[in-house]
């Protein structure tokens, strides 16, 4: 029988999928409550890129698989907030040199205990600057002064809690996008949404130059942290992510169940 790293190691070079964009009339569209969406989507058939197979780098594509074991039960919101939490914003500041890091918003899915639903099957970035300066002013509302001139950059630390082995996450090379790539969208209705207060996140259109890669067969100790909306990063270049079908995948095979968590990193420059 052969182990997780010779199932991830035998793995191909690359899969032929698609990958579900917005149309670029969706800036400034809306999804609803029902999850419907005031736009329409489109699928481009891509090539994902197996990244245990090349030498790719935070600094550089803008994501890294890191291994990152831990004994936390994700269906206990208490138990993930005190114990992961803490856990994330150490791995952060560790690999960005942050001065401090703010962990948030941490999502399951799939499994019966999963409240964030399945796979999300669309390109998006989560926030954008005004959404990003409005978390710190939740999370630390005694010093919304002081880190408001902070540069703040969103990092998101993902992980299958059991063996990831379909529905894998595809995360873009940070250089192969550019600004106008980037659509805002709304949670709810402009006059009022669903989660009142909520800022807009951004979805992606297509670009043929996106470069999308995946770390097939990912194991519970390992998290893939990936670098999303930088206040400092004028060209906007970030880490776009989706699941996406894997045409290799077992059919038969575990129905994918991951874990989440948004971070903040923040910054005296």
């Amino acid at each position: 029988m052969e182990t997780a790293s010779e199932t991830a190691r035998d793995a191909p070079d690359e899969v032929q999928t698609f990958i579900r964009y917005s149309e670029r009339s969706a800036d400034g569209g809306y999804i609803e409550k029902n999850g419907s969406y005031s736009f329409e989507m489109e699928d481009h058939d891509v090539t994902v890129r197996n990244a245990r197979k090349l030498d790719t780098a935070f600094d550089t594509h803008g994501f890294a698989l890191v291994k990152h074991p831990v004994d936390v039960d994700f269906t206990d919101q208490h138990d993930f907030e005190k114990r992961y939490y803490p856990e994330v914003c150490r791995l952060v500041k560790s690999m960005t040199g942050a001065r401090e890091v703010f962990a948030f918003m941490g999502i399951l899915r799939g499994g019966e205990d999963a409240k964030g639903g399945g796979p999300a099957l669309s390109a998006h970035v989560d926030f954008d600057e005004a959404a990003l300066r409005q978390w710190v002013a939740r999370l630390a509302p005694d010093r919304a002064q002081e880190l408001a001139g902070k540069r703040l950059v969103n990092i998101n630390v993902w992980r299958g809690t059991i063996p990831v082995e379909n529905y894998p996450l595809a995360v873009c090379d940070a250089r192969s996008v550019s600004k106008e790539d980037f659509l805002r969208v709304s949670l709810g209705r402009p006059e009022g949404g669903f989660r009142e207060g909520m800022p807009a996140g951004l979805n992606m259109a297509y670009n043929p130059k996106h470069q999308w890669y995946y770390f097939p067969f990912m194991q519970p100790d390992e998290a893939l942290v990936f670098r999303l909306f930088d206040t400092g990063n004028p060209a906007w270049e970030m880490t776009g992510h989706t699941a996406f079908e894997d045409p290799t995948s077992d059919p038969y095979s575990a129905k994918r169940q991951s874990f989440e968590v948004r971070t903040i990193a923040v910054f005296d420059e």
